[in-house]
């Protein structure tokens, strides 16, 4: 996450996060609309290869303001049965708002 972003600093401020520096922070998720369609093969390499940068540096939320970009790696998590869960940054600021 970067540090200088508005949402890094609004889940710095959330009760019981502990945010993680991945290796590969900006890299694409590999979903990005139609590329997905027409580079299925591809989309599902980078895919994996987010969830893996995420494994390796012990994250258990994967978190995003893109829906499409959750969605996706959210289906590359369910069909491998990876026990890491995705939730949109909204959904984890309001849960920790009540």
């Amino acid at each position: 996450i970067d540090s200088y972003s508005k949402i890094h600093r609004l889940l710095e401020k959330a009760e019981g996060i502990e945010l993680i520096e991945l290796d590969r922070k900006d890299e694409c998720c590999g979903f990005g609309g139609t590329f997905s369609v027409f580079e299925p093969d591809v989309s599902v390499k980078m895919g994996k290869d987010r969830i893996g940068d995420h494994e390796c540096n012990g994250a258990e939320i994967i978190t995003a303001t893109d829906m499409s970009c959750l969605m996706h790696l959210e289906g590359i998590l369910r069909r491998h049965k990876k026990p890491i869960q995705v939730r949109h940054i909204a959904e984890i600021l309001n849960t920790n708002a009540l």
